[in-house]
């Protein structure tokens, strides 16, 4: 028996139950004559149109079910994609914006109803528009998720930063695609970036040491200064770069000064890679790495 004609045998059933439940109920206790096996008996005829009718009724019931389901998952649907916190947009090969939520809509700083149909590389910096065409085309081409980084510029000038990933739709003829704003973050390693560039390219000798005094890092002017290189000092003591025929004491004069005031100044006698002391003004202060430990700055120039 297929399943559609086990659904119809089933009908069958429950019609044929609700139409005895009736029966009985506008009857009472009384029993009701059974239809006779004859298809011409009228009171047969009489039955099948009654239970054809609660047939039709049943399947009434079970369609307004389905459409109430349909209803609340369509409303359950809209209201999670509509306003959800994240900006999600429907894309065509082009980047045609066909569809996207209220967040979406804020993200590119108009009203939703003026979005769809446009480009988003209408809202793209000009300078990053070839990437996020070249996103696209990646993820049409080779069906595979995409993901690149663009800024977006509101009208009245604002520009973000957003991370975009773009994935396949069903029909193979659009994509759906997540605008994460990720403008804090960029400015932060922006800032990292420049940080590290004004450490790497300082004219002073500085390195970085932890609270044990073990050096981590170095820059250029270091090596000029002190004849080491990068991987000579990593993992060492500060003391190692001391003259202590000329400095004794000074890396517990160093210690206790970092612990009643967090910065250390003065002159020291380092000695240079080739043995030849020579002195410079050096400045320690303290500060907290990316995870949180404490950790030494070192600034130090040469003694004219």
């Amino acid at each position: 028996m297929s399943r559609e004609q086990l659904s119809q045998h089933v009908l069958r059933e429950d019609a044929e139950l609700r139409l005895n439940q009736q029966g009985r109920a506008q009857a009472g206790a009384q029993p009701q004559p059974q239809p006779l096996p004859h298809a011409e008996n009228p009171q047969r005829l009489l039955h099948e149109l009654q239970v054809y009718q609660v047939e039709l009724e049943l399947q009434n019931e079970q369609l307004e079910a389905a459409r109430a389901w349909i209803e609340a998952a369509l409303a359950s649907y809209t209201e999670l994609y509509d306003f959800a916190p994240v900006p999600y947009f429907t894309l065509t090969r082009t980047g045609a914006i066909t569809e996207t939520n209220l967040a979406g809509a804020r993200l590119l700083g108009s009203e939703r109803s003026r979005v769809i149909d446009k480009r988003l590389g209408v809202f793209v910096a000009e300078s990053d528009r070839p990437r996020v065409a070249a996103c696209l085309k990646s993820l049409f081409a080779t069906q595979s998720d995409a993901h690149c980084e663009a800024t977006l510029v509101a009208k009245d000038g604002t520009r973000r930063t957003v991370e975009m990933s773009a994935t396949l739709a069903n029909d193979g003829e659009s994509c759906r695609a997540v605008l994460v704003d990720v403008s804090e973050r960029s400015a932060r390693e922006h800032q990292t970036r420049r940080l590290a560039d004004a450490f790497t390219l300082a004219p002073e000798g500085m390195f970085l040491s932890d609270q044990h005094g073990i050096i981590t890092d170095v820059n250029h002017a270091f090596s000029a200064l002190t004849g080491f290189a990068h991987d000579q000092v990593l993992g060492q003591h500060r003391r190692m770069l001391f003259c202590e025929s000329r400095s004794p004491g000074l890396d517990e004069d160093i210690t206790h000064g970092l612990a009643l005031k967090g910065s250390w100044s003065g002159d020291i006698w380092n000695q240079h890679r080739d043995g030849a002391p020579y002195r410079v003004a050096a400045h320690i202060g303290t500060m907290r790495d990316s995870s949180g430990a404490q950790c030494c700055v070192t600034r130090f120039s040469r003694h004219d």
